[in-house]
């Protein structure tokens, strides 16, 4: 007796049922890792406080459109995602000692 959940399989190889559970798990596992990116803003202050930089410096630094910012009302706000990316871009000034 065949209840409503229960699949009939007939004709099918041991490779095509592989490939059936195959893309299956796949399908499940793409549900299941998919994480939900927060973005998160943050001001001139607290980007400069986090590069340990100037206030002056961070405003060179939008100006040269190393850092983007984006103004939202009177306010100018970085995303912190991209504000990573752009850290790679900053060039280091290194000093030796004579």
């Amino acid at each position: 007796m065949m209840t409503s959940n229960s699949i009939l399989i007939q004709n099918l190889t041991i490779e095509g049922l592989s490939t059936l559970i195959r893309s299956i798990v796949r399908e499940e596992l793409a549900t299941v890792n998919t994480k939900e990116v927060v973005t998160r803003f943050l001001s001139r202050q607290e980007v400069a406080t986090l590069l340990k930089i100037s206030l002056p410096t961070l405003n060179e630094y939008t100006h040269k459109g190393i850092i983007k910012g984006s103004r939202v009302g009177s306010r100018v706000l970085c995303d912190e995602t991209q504000l990573k990316e752009a850290l790679k871009d900053i060039p280091t000034i290194k000093y030796r000692r004579r």
